[in-house]
């Protein structure tokens, strides 16, 4: 419980609205000063201007348009009135007036005391008030002055009021009433213990039914002319509103009460605070489902065999057990504890009292039902295939998983794999990712956990390890572009079955024909399930395609030629019957004509072509002996556009020749000519043109 006496207000003004009408921050709410008792407030509001009014003078030294809070004072017996008046935050500057004696706020008249000194300005604390060693009854703003006023020579039944503003800063602050003369007398809310409540007259969630009063005898504890209030929050204590009503329905299990005293006779009041606790306990009350898991649609269950289950050291208890909640609450028509589960929910309860009456009575609340176990697929023997028949594999438990559940949704149900059948019953050291096995046959013991009823089925298997079909790899074939005739591909007989990437298959379809370059892939079964594949690559192959002849001329013998051919073969050349060479330079050629033949090495065919190497001879014998009678340029005819012209020493031009002539027979004009050395130039389009000499001998 708690005692009060600073009172905190938090006002939120709204006009026209009459229940902000005992709000502290205007005159007509002001807050009573009763008993000499301290108290505290943060003020919050301007609330109405007081000044407005023509009998009341703003304050000489301070206008008080800020949150700001008035007090009344009555006095009953004469003597001296003083106060301290202490800011929470020690440099908050609150400034006062104090109006009096007067009959009512709307004749305050003009201020007997104002001070709104500024407490960093002056060098001194916030504290403010009026005591009895000054002398003065006014001071500020700014330096001047130190906090305090004189204090007032009261007489019985005189009332002044006092405003306290805020002027800089944040913060509540105390008010401490002081003097010789006395006000009021202020009621003693006397404390209440905290109290515990047993909710046993319903459904136990910490609600039930109060009626408060039974604590007004301890809260008034004799005094007279009183009344007393309870509320939920301690604002509405403090301005008195919205006292609650009986009975009251609490909506937590835990809460505080505040309780208000007021005297009848002067509006004094005081507080006090205690803790209502609903249902403190210990007991669960409201439990998870109960799970029996059985292959019937039906099982008995015994609640008294579980009671442990359900309750904490049951057996400092009395257990009843009740088909529905009011028997168990009114204690009831208790039933036999050997019930039945199906597999729709059932709710059983029990009342549970304490024989030493520490805590409150409790009904647990047990809801039971029966799932059946998950049915699965049992692999009995799962095979796993020997991918490089090396007597190793790895297995995939998520394949593994999968073929175990068939179409059960693998989001609801947990599958765990284990080596041996103790570490599945502990459980322990299940397999995860993909664990290898060594062994033709090795026990696999799995667990299919329902994950919502925690229900599960056990299963042993087999996990058989087969050897792959073992393909002999193959080299590449060749299948010539101009081929027509169709290729067998291939491979080893006498498995299973036999699946080509054409289409084709069959138990004895291990080869097919081909007849287009390609990728052929075939996959093959044991008769194990066991698969491999193989893939044959057909490559293309084709004659060459001469795309061009690239020769160098008049070399004197050393001619050579580059020969350049497309195509998706792989060529090899031949010139004049020569041997087959992988080059396509050849040199050392001889003037003339030349045969050329194109080869495949993958056998798709021969191409021939002819072609050229131009020279001239370096010297002629016209004799008539039939040997080197004519100057010849062989292979010039190839060229009919060019122009061949025979000069003598001196620049004579002797003779033109035809590209398809025979020759020169060493004559002029029908005349033999000398021996002597004569000149050259020919000219073909498209390439440079050429000079030499030659010898005329007889």
């Amino acid at each position: 419980m708690k005692r009060f006496k600073i009172l905190q207000f938090f006002i939120c003004l709204v006009i026209g609205f009459s229940s902000v009408a005992q709000n502290p921050n205007d005159c007509t709410n002001a807050i009573l000063l009763c008993g000499n008792t301290d108290l505290g407030l943060t003020p919050s509001g301007a609330g109405t201007n007081d000044f407005a009014s023509p009998n009341n003078q703003v304050p000489s030294c301070y206008n008080f348009p800020v949150d700001q809070a008035w007090f009344r004072v009555e006095i009953e017996n004469t003597g001296s009135f003083t106060f301290d008046l202490v800011p929470d935050v020690a440099n908050a500057d609150y400034d006062f007036a104090v109006f009096g004696p007067v009959t009512d706020c709307s004749n305050l008249g003009a201020a007997i005391r104002c001070s709104s000194t500024n407490p960093q300005s002056a060098g001194v604390s916030g504290n403010t008030g009026l005591n009895d060693t000054e002398t003065d009854i006014t001071e500020g703003p700014g330096a001047n002055g130190n906090g305090y006023l004189r204090e007032i020579d009261a007489t019985a039944g005189d009332v002044y009021y006092i405003i306290v503003g805020l002027a800089v800063g944040t913060g509540g602050f105390q008010l401490n009433p002081g003097g010789t003369a006395t006000l009021p007398p202020a009621p003693i809310a006397n404390p209440v213990q905290d109290q515990e409540f047993c909710d046993n007259l319903g459904p136990q969630d910490g609600i039930r039914e109060f009626d408060f009063t039974q604590f007004d005898t301890t809260i008034i504890n004799g005094q007279s002319n009183v009344i007393v209030t309870y509320h939920e929050n301690l604002n509405d204590a403090n301005i008195g509103t919205n006292a609650l009503s009986f009975p009251y329905t609490n909506s937590t299990s835990t809460f505080s009460v505040f309780a208000r005293i007021e005297r009848t006779d002067s509006n004094c009041t005081d507080f006090t605070e205690f803790e209502i606790v609903v249902d403190e306990n210990g007991i669960p009350t409201d439990l998870d489902e109960v799970v029996v898991c059985s292959d019937n649609n039906t099982e008995s269950y015994d609640l008294a065999a579980n009671v442990d289950l359900f309750v904490a050291n049951a057996s400092s208890y009395n257990i009843t057990y009740h088909d529905t909640e009011q028997d168990a609450f009114n204690d009831t028509n208790p039933i036999n504890p050997n019930v039945t589960a199906t597999t729709t929910q059932t709710f059983y309860f029990l009342k549970v009292t304490d024989p030493a009456g520490i805590i409150c009575d409790s009904v647990v609340r047990v809801p039971l039902r029966l799932y059946n176990p998950p049915v699965v697929q049992n692999p009995y023997n799962y095979l796993v295939c020997d991918i490089e028949n090396d007597g190793l594999e790895q297995i995939v438990l998520s394949d593994l998983t999968s073929e175990i559940l068939g179409a059960l949704d693998p989001n609801l149900f947990e599958v765990r794999h284990y080596l041996t059948n103790n570490d599945r019953s502990v459980p322990t050291n299940n397999l995860s990712g993909t664990p290898q096995i060594s062994q033709p046959v090795t026990s696999i013991f799995s667990r299919v956990t329902d994950v919502n009823s925690g229900c599960f089925t056990d299963l042993d298997f087999n996990v058989v390890l087969n050897r792959t079909p073992d393909l002999r790899m193959q080299d590449p074939i060749i299948i010539c572009e101009e081929n027509t005739q169709p290729i067998t591909i291939g491979v080893e007989f006498g498995f299973e079955f036999y699946e080509w990437s054409t289409g084709e298959s069959g138990q004895d379809t291990n080869t097919i024909d081909v007849l287009s370059p390609g990728s052929y892939t075939v996959t093959v079964t044991n008769n194990e399930g066991c698969t491999s594949q193989l893939t044959i690559e057909a490559l293309p192959s084709s004659k060459a395609t001469i795309d061009e002849i690239i020769t160098q001329d008049f070399r004197n013998g050393d001619n050579t030629a580059t020969i350049l051919v497309s195509g998706s073969g792989d060529y090899e050349f031949s010139v004049d019957d020569g041997a087959y060479q992988s080059s396509n330079f050849f040199d050392g050629l001889y003037k003339g004509y030349h045969d050329l033949r194109v080869r495949d090495r993958n056998g798709c065919g021969v191409i021939f072509a002819t072609f050229v190497t131009l020279d001239y001879q370096r010297f002629f014998t016209p004799n008539q002996d039939g040997f080197n009678d004519y100057w010849t340029f062989d292979g010039l005819k190839e060229y009919p556009g060019a122009q061949l012209f025979i000069y003598d020493r001196h620049g004579k031009l002797l003779k033109q020749l035809s590209p398809d002539t025979v020759g020169w027979d060493g004559t002029y004009n029908g005349n033999p000519l000398p021996s002597s050395t004569y000149w050259f130039t020919l000219e073909i389009e498209n390439r440079p043109k050429v000079s030499g000499n030659f010898a005329l001998v007889r």
